[in-house]
């Protein structure tokens, strides 16, 4: 008997135990902090906005209040530059190579019509609205929006403590229909001298405009501090039956001697995915030849390349998505 009245003592406090634990979780686990939502690589968060000249873009940044229950009052959460950040993530990654260094995006390039997001009790987030115009904004050099949430003990809510959390380093990234990465394995580069080709994996390609693209001369690499003097800008003429040609020229056709052998041109094929009906595989190829030269890179003595072959870009487009931003599988 006293033992069954010791097991019934025993069972009773495992059950109050568990009673108070459930109760537990109707409180509020963690401080209700103000966040931004940046899916960052490190500290960077790359946001791609589609290029429209003139025209504005309009981007979304997703401001929350953190917790386990949900916001006890209405908050008016406040966002401004955060150039400080900016200057500390370079120095700490790139040292003494500022020509690497993210730039602090101009004024002229966006606008923040009202740096006060308004989070309303009972609710958890709130949309911080930039709009972009990127025209004429070289992309030679990486371009950031950094930003952060500001504290004020006048203010009705707290940041987070994390700076991974209070603030987002927005890299700038437009793109149009032909920009991205390329396969560059089929594209052949050559010296005068060599008669094995050298060949990357890869070439990146940048926005000029809505129906142009730069890219970097032969094999040039992307760190070179004198990079900008090898641009290649590739024009996308009109299409006529999946099929179109390119024009090429250089951004400092002094110093590269640019020659375009043949007529450059692209295709466009366009597949729908057997095992997802509603996603498009997109892929752009685009043939080309063509010599320039290299004086830069040992002084006294110029370099003479040849390039031909293709390179090609495939996009994964979800067509049930409107907005290209989301629609494209990055």
């Amino acid at each position: 008997m006293k033992n069954i009245i010791s097991l019934l003592g025993f069972l009773l406090t495992i059950l109050i135990i568990c009673s108070s634990c459930n109760d537990e979780w109707k409180d509020e686990q963690y401080v209700q902090y103000a966040c931004l939502k940046a899916k960052a690589d490190g500290t960077v968060t790359q946001i791609r906005v589609k290029y429209k000249g003139e025209d504005s873009t309009l981007y979304q940044l997703p401001v929350i209040i953190s917790g386990t229950t949900s916001n006890i009052k209405d908050r008016d959460v406040h966002i401004i530059l955060d150039s400080d950040t900016l200057d500390i993530y370079n120095k700490e990654h790139y040292y003494n190579r500022t020509d690497l260094y993210y730039r602090l995006l101009d004024k002229s390039f966006y606008d923040i019509p009202n740096p006060v997001v308004y989070i309303p009790k009972g609710k958890q987030s709130g949309l911080l609205d930039i709009h972009f115009k990127l025209a004429d904004l070289d992309l030679v050099d990486k371009w950031m929006l950094p930003l952060v949430i500001e504290d004020n003990s006048s203010y009705n809510y707290q940041s987070h403590p994390r700076k991974d959390y209070n603030n987002a380093l927005l890299w700038i990234t437009p793109f149009n229909d032909y920009s991205g990465t390329y396969g560059a394995t089929n594209l052949s580069v050559y010296t005068e001298k060599s008669t094995q080709p050298i060949v990357v994996d890869t070439r990146a390609t940048y926005v000029v405009d809505e129906e142009s693209i730069f890219f970097y001369a032969g094999v040039t690499k992307e760190e070179r501090k004198d990079r900008k003097y090898f641009k290649i800008i590739a024009t996308f003429n009109e299409v006529t039956d999946s099929t179109g040609t390119v024009s090429l020229k250089a951004a400092y056709p002094d110093i590269i001697n640019l020659k375009v052998i043949g007529q450059p041109s692209y295709e466009i094929v366009n597949i729908m995915d057997s095992s997802r009906p509603s996603l498009l595989r997109r892929t752009i190829t685009v043939n080309m030849q063509y010599t320039f030269e290299d004086s830069l890179e040992l002084p006294g003595y110029t370099t003479q390349y040849s390039v031909k072959g293709t390179m090609s870009l495939q996009r994964n487009i979800n067509t049930l998505i409107e907005d290209e931003e989301f629609a494209i599988e990055w």
